[in-house]
Parts: structure tokens; C-alpha cells; sequence
């Protein structure tokens, strides 16, 4: 049976690790990875958290982004398409793909990506932890289960799981709260936006997946 794979990784050569570092106040959160036959790899990411400005500027310096282009703009946040740099990035997704893994989330920030992704069995990830440990990037296993039948309720990204951790941990919830969004943002290492978007979101997507759910099956 698969299972799926919670796990940061680390290396100078990992898309946007440079832009990451230099921005360390942003989050980009994938929303799309595309690879085609003959063409440079696409990412498609969400941005939030940080000075734009200073994010397109150490895009423009990043060697592991051929070009870069804002394809929807929020206001507090914006989608941007991203060409890789074939010759600057480490082989990462075509390890995922003679693995036969499917990614199925990822978010980057302070030059630490957090990615999820289903692998066919155990075996194949103690390969793709020997690939890590070959190409010199820091690998720690977060977590790991089998998919479930009910593997489609509560999905979460990685960010909006770590601030409902957070908060709780830190008694954001409780009446009266022990916590403040000040207190989360310097927990987490983002700005207050930051954790109060992850925040709402999430709990949008647990109302939709509890309430709004047994609602419908009702």
C-alpha cells in the first residue's frame, strides 16, 4: 500500500532556496508543478508574508528562476509563474518521478521547503532519502501514514496545519486567549498577516470538511 510523506528539505541548489533566504519574512505556497518533455519545469506558487519589492528583486537574482511572472496580484498576496533554471536546480522532481512519487503539497520559507508527497511503499522513500543524503540536502521526515478513506477531508497545506498547531500549543483559543497573533508571528517566523490568513483559512476548510460536510450528507 502507499503512503504519504511529511518532510522539510534544504540545499543551496532547491528552487527558490536563494530568493527564500533573502526574503526570509515571505511564504510561497506551490500551488501547480509542471514538467514537459523538452521544456524548462514551471512552478505556479502563491506569495504572502513579505515585501514584494524585495522578493521581485531576489527573483531576478535567483539562478534557479530562468523568468519570472505575476499571473494574478491580491493585494496581500500574488500568484506568480515561475520558469526553472534547468542548469541551477537540484534533480529533485525527477527523483519523485523514477520513484513513481506524486507531490501533493509544498511551501517554502527562510529557504526550507515543507513538501508532502505519495510514494508507492516505504522502500521508495529510503531511496529518496539515499538521493537527499547523495546530493548533499538535509532531509527530515516529518511524518508518515497511509492514506485513508477519508483521505480527502481535512487537507490542509503544511503552513495552515503548523499555525493551528501553534495556536492551539500556544492557547490562541482558549477564553480568555494566552496568545496573540504577535505571539504566533514570532513563533512561526512570519509576519501577523501571515498567521492570521493561515489561520482563517484553515478553519474555513475544517467548517467546510466537519459542518458544512454533515450538513450536505445529511
Amino acid at each position: 500500500m502507499s503512503v504519504i510523506a511529511e518532510f522539510t528539505i534544504r540545499a543551496p541548489g532547491l528552487v527558490l532556496t536563494p530568493t527564500l533566504e533573502a526574503v526570509p519574512e515571505m511564504t510561497v505556497e506551490l500551488e501547480q508543478q509542471l514538467v514537459a518533455t523538452g521544456y524548462s519545469p514551471l512552478f505556479i506558487v502563491w506569495a504572502t508574508g513579505g515585501d514584494f519589492e524585495a522578493f521581485a528583486d531576489a527573483l531576478r537574482r535567483d539562478a534557479t528562476i530562468a523568468s519570472h511572472a505575476v499571473i494574478e496580484d491580491l493585494d496581500t498576496r500574488k500568484l506568480y509563474r515561475l520558469q526553472l533554471d534547468r542548469e541551477n536546480i537540484l534533480p529533485v522532481y525527477p527523483a519523485y518521478q523514477k520513484l513513481g512519487a506524486v507531490p501533493m503539497a509544498g511551501h517554502g520559507t527562510a529557504g526550507v521547503w515543507r513538501r508532502r508527497i505519495r510514494l508507492s511503499d516505504r522502500t521508495a522513500l529510503v531511496e529518496f532519502q539515499q538521493f537527499c543524503e547523495h546530493e548533499g540536502v538535509e532531509f527530515s521526515l516529518k511524518r508518515l501514514y497511509m492514506p485513508s478513506d477519508d483521505e480527502g477531508v481535512f487537507q490542509l497545506t503544511e503552513a495552515q496545519r503548523e499555525a493551528l498547531v501553534a495556536a492551539h500549543e500556544a492557547g490562541y483559543f482558549e477564553v480568555p486567549r494566552d496568545a496573540t497573533l504577535d505571539d504566533l508571528s514570532s513563533k512561526l517566523g512570519v509576519s501577523k498577516q501571515s498567521v492570521s490568513e493561515r489561520l482563517r483559512r484553515a478553519q474555513s476548510r475544517l467548517v467546510g470538511d466537519t459542518v458544512l460536510r454533515d450538513d450536505v450528507e445529511g
